[in-house]
């Protein structure tokens, strides 16, 4: 049974990278310059099975009383986004920009979707205050647990959360 799985795999054309496979729905969460989901999608050599979410604009203006704004804070960021969300798109992934990784869930595009796999890179509630200040411990764990209370109910049954933190220094 084993060997006539795999061969339906192969058949399929599945490819794996470590923890994720192209037949996966994957969300990624929190991206910064979207590199890790060009990364998926090119070993992939598609993307149509991935969300990229980021929290912050791209694209957007804001109309004032007195002028138009623009509110490409991801461009600001981060140089390469702009190239990277570009190949994302003609490989067929799916972009989100504005995304609160703490009630994602309730956005009208990701409200009734599953995944299998749901990532968040690098999880950080911005730089507010100093690395190991009391209130930005506080809102790192709020991020955090927000996060999984949203992404748990939107895993397919053997579904998983990964994630990943910047090491601490000494």
């Amino acid at each position: 049974m084993a060997a006539e799985a795999m061969r339906e795999k192969r058949r399929r054309g599945e490819r794996w990278i470590k923890h994720y496979c192209s037949d996966h729905d994957i969300l990624l969460v929190g991206e910064g310059d979207f590199s890790f989901s060009l990364c998926l999608a090119m070993a992939f050599g598609s993307a149509t099975n991935i969300v990229a979410t980021s929290l912050d604009s791209y694209g957007r203006y804001i109309h004032t009383c007195i002028y138009i704004v623009s509110c490409d804070e991801l461009i600001k960021k981060y140089k390469s986004a702009r190239t990277n969300l570009a190949i994302l798109e003609i490989m067929g992934a799916s972009i989100s920009h504005g995304v609160d990784a703490t009630n994602m869930k309730f956005l009208p595009n990701l409200q009734r979707q599953k995944f299998h796999r749901i990532i968040f890179n690098f999880p950080h509630a911005g730089f507010h205050k100093r690395e190991d200040h009391p209130l930005l411990i506080r809102m790192h764990r709020n991020l955090v647990r927000g996060f999984f209370r949203n992404a748990r109910s939107m895993l397919w049954l053997n579904g998983e959360i990964h994630g990943s933190v910047q090491p601490m220094e000494n």
